[in-house]
């Protein structure tokens, strides 16, 4: 089975191809003019390096993250996987997250701005708690309470202000950021138990409101204060 991951949840975005359980290729880049001009050239560019000639299935991160990334990720592997007649999963970005610590415990981090982050704890890859929103250095802090070593990883590791207890570990450069390769594996082992989503009600996971529409809801209040 050919998997095409895509992952827009951060600042870099990144497409891959798997191939069962081999990794075929993948692109990672972080572009200023924007995911919404450059991701599909680049699904097209991995499909070219893969040489996968048919793919079987999308698997796309859907969050938490980036609202406006998730969104741009999500409407292309609708498309693709509309256009194509193929399974499409979604994927947790925390969990896909998680998949670079296969046999040690990770607490996975994505800017949720304010200084917070959107954060989970995993061992070997499983979830150990609800994805919560927290003050990134509260979530620092709290993490020398487990007993065992675990690594930090995430997009918000140079917001760290707090020295670190001494079981956290960040993670190497290579294993911070979200990936599609990783991705692509997990939607792989969800498709492979049977669980995958439709094209048509697959929505990203926000876990909170936007900006937008904490502003809108104060200026609506305000006027009808008037």
């Amino acid at each position: 089975m050919k998997i095409l991951g895509i992952e827009t949840s951060a600042k870099a975005a990144s497409v891959a191809v798997i191939s069962d359980e081999k990794f075929l290729a993948e692109i990672i880049c972080e572009s200023s003019s924007g995911h919404s001009e450059t991701l599909m050239p680049h699904i097209e560019k991995v499909l070219e390096i893969s040489g996968a000639e048919k793919i079987d299935a999308v698997a796309v991160s859907i969050g938490p993250g980036s609202f406006t990334g998730l969104r741009i990720g999500l409407a292309a592997a609708k498309a693709l996987a509309y256009a194509w007649k193929i399974k499409i999963v979604g994927v947790e970005t925390l969990a896909a997250m998680s998949y670079h610590f296969p046999n040690s415990a990770v607490l996975p981090m994505i800017d949720a701005q304010k200084n917070r982050a959107y954060v989970q704890k995993f061992s070997n890859c499983t979830a150990q708690t609800e994805i919560e929103i927290k003050p990134i250095d509260e979530i620092i802090n709290s993490a020398g309470i487990f007993e065992e070593e675990i690594f930090l990883c995430g997009d918000v590791l140079h917001k760290i202000k707090v020295p670190l207890p001494e079981n956290v570990k960040l993670a190497p450069i290579n294993l911070r950021m979200p990936r599609a390769v990783n991705v692509a594996m997990l939607g792989k082992n969800l498709i492979d138990a049977g669980k995958f989503d439709n094209v048509m009600n697959l929505e990203p996971l926000y876990i909170r409101r936007s900006e937008a529409e904490v502003l809108w809801e104060k200026r609506q209040k305000l006027l009808s204060e008037k």
